[in-house]
C-alpha cells in the first residue's frame, strides 16, 4: 500500500469518527426522565428598542404554515418562553421597525433530551437545542 493510500485512508478514519461534542451544564440536569421541554426565545437586545414587534411561533418550518400562537409583544422583555414537545420542530419569526426599516429575523429549534452518566455528579437527563434567538445582530 503507498504512502498517499495510507494517509487517505486515515483522514477519512477521522472525518467518520469524530462525535458531535455535548457540554452538559449540570445545574439543567434532572434526575428523573424528561417529557416536555421549555422554549427559550429571546427577542431584544440592550442596543435597541424595536417598534411593534410581531412575535409569530410556527410548528415545523415556516412553510408549512402551522401558527401555533401569533401576538404583539407588550412591554420590553428580554425573552418569551413556551412549552413544547420534545423532538418536534419550531420556527419563530420576530417583525419590527427600527429606524424606519422594516426587520424580519427567523430561528428554529428541536428540542431534545439525552442521558449524560458521567459528566455531573449523579446520572441526569439533559435538554438541549431548545432556544431561539430572534435577536437581531447586525443592522
Amino acid at each position: 500500500m503507498s504512502r498517499t493510500s495510507i494517509l487517505v485512508a486515515f483522514f477519512m478514519v477521522l472525518l467518520i469518527s469524530c462525535e458531535e461534542g455535548f457540554i452538559t451544564d449540570c445545574r439543567d440536569c434532572n434526575p428523573d426522565p424528561v417529557t416536555d421541554a421549555t422554549l427559550l426565545i429571546y427577542i431584544k437586545d440592550a442596543d435597541y428598542f424595536p417598534t411593534n414587534p410581531l412575535f409569530t411561533l410556527y410548528e415545523g418550518e415556516i412553510e408549512d404554515n402551522i401558527i401555533l400562537t401569533q401576538y404583539y409583544v407588550d412591554g420590553f422583555p428580554t425573552f418569551l418562553s413556551f412549552q413544547a414537545l420534545l423532538y418536534k420542530d419550531y420556527t419563530a419569526t420576530l417583525e419590527f421597525t427600527l429606524d424606519g426599516q422594516k426587520y424580519i429575523t427567523v430561528d428554529a429549534a428541536c428540542p431534545q433530551v439525552r442521558y449524560d452518566e458521567t459528566a455531573c455528579d449523579e446520572p441526569c437527563y439533559y435538554i438541549y437545542d431548545n432556544i431561539i434567538d430572534l435577536r437581531l445582530r447586525y443592522r
